[in-house]
């Protein structure tokens, strides 16, 4: 039975994929050092984009997430065991990542713990500014296939939040805050008994920074010397604005018109590729000017309840506070817009029917190159 487990619980948008991915090329240095990162069976049968413990947690957990389905969750029970008994035969330190366990609810958490069986727990949080994290959240919300505008968006966070935290303890819809109100995923957690809760802060860029900050709080310096590779920069990059107003235009049609999921989903997978290997690619997203108030109020109240916690922080405070007067941007441009939108319809045509997606496509040559 593993002597320690450390669980990296995200938070979404705060360089989990990046982590995931260094931790994995890795994993043999990690062994050496007596830790397991545990690969997952859908991983080695390419059935995913990133190497983490997220599908797995399904087959325990299921329901609890409200984007899984019963049968989805049965189909990973397998998944599940199959991490329960890595957990069992390994002597040392198991690490494992998935960033939906941020928003399970204090019943799931105890069932997790039960489950792996070991009493001595950390759990690590990585985390960054509400400002910054909101507008990743926009655009991952359209990448997913919505179509709603960041003010409705953000209206729509505001209703949930507004019900308190007692509602959002147990609502399974408030899953969002229940991850990105810090204060309180660090309670939730701590109270469950884990040994202890810590939040490692990133600013963002560049991702050495987190990486170092990451791999002091699992005490493993010699993991420090390895560095990123350039190909992150552009392969885990967010969309700009012009390109998430133009995906969330595509997204509204492809909905009139009923397109099949599959279709849909090729169709974004395809224009999302396009995007990324743009040199100028429009501004980023920035929090609208009406909301900044807002925004920092929520901020705020996080951070002072953080503080009065005691709570541990890996990192620059710094780096969780949101200035709206800092806040710098514009509107998309026209030439933004038409460059962004002729980008995706090149990205259509070039798209040939029952072709797989690019990432897709990717995974299948990576598992044949040596």
């Amino acid at each position: 039975m593993a002597s320690k487990i450390i669980l990296h619980i995200g938070l979404q948008k705060s360089g989990t994929t990046f982590l995931q991915h260094m931790l994995y090329d890795n994993r043999d240095v990690l062994a050496e050092a007596g830790f397991c990162y545990p690969v997952s069976p859908n991983w080695g049968k390419g059935k995913r984009t990133v190497p983490n413990h997220e599908w797995s947690s399904y087959g325990l957990l299921g329901t609890e997430f409200p984007w899984v389905s019963k049968r989805r969750a049965a189909n990973q029970a397998a998944a599940w065991q199959a991490l329960v008994d890595q957990v069992a035969t390994w002597p040392g330190t198991v690490l494992l990542s998935a960033e939906a366990l941020s928003v399970i609810r204090a019943p799931a958490i105890g069932r997790l713990l039960d489950a792996l069986g070991c009493d001595d727990v950390d759990v690590l949080v990585t985390a960054r500014s509400l400002g910054r994290s909101l507008p990743s959240l926009w655009q991952q919300h359209v990448r997913n296939g919505k179509y709603s505008g960041f003010e409705s968006y953000l209206e729509s966070l505001a209703e949930w939040r507004e019900r308190g935290p007692d509602h959002i303890e147990s609502d399974p819809d408030s899953h969002l805050w229940r991850a990105f109100v810090l204060s309180g995923l660090v309670r939730r957690w701590s109270e469950a008994g884990v040994n202890r809760v810590r939040a490692v802060t990133t600013p963002g860029r560049p991702p050495e920074v987190l990486w170092h900050r990451f791999v002091e709080a699992l005490g493993l310096p010699r993991l420090a010397q390895v560095e990123p590779t350039q190909e992150w920069h552009r392969a885990h990059s967010g969309l700009t604005a012009p390109e998430t107003l133009v995906l969330a235009s595509l997204n509204r049609l492809l909905d009139e018109n009923r397109w099949k999921r599959q279709d849909a989903d090729r169709l974004r997978d395809a224009v999302t590729e396009r995007f990324q290997t743009r040199e100028e690619r429009g501004g980023k997203i920035v929090i609208p000017p009406e909301w900044r108030p807002t925004v920092a109020e929520w901020n705020q109240e996080d951070l002072s309840a953080l503080s009065g916690m005691g709570a541990e922080i890996l990192g620059d405070i710094a780096d969780l506070r949101y200035d709206p007067d800092g806040e710098s941007g514009s509107a998309p441009t026209a030439e933004e817009m038409g460059r962004a939108g002729a980008e995706a319809l090149f990205a259509a045509v070039g798209l040939q029917p029952n072709e797989p997606p690019p990432k897709r496509k990717a995974r299948a040559v990576r598992r044949i190159l040596p």
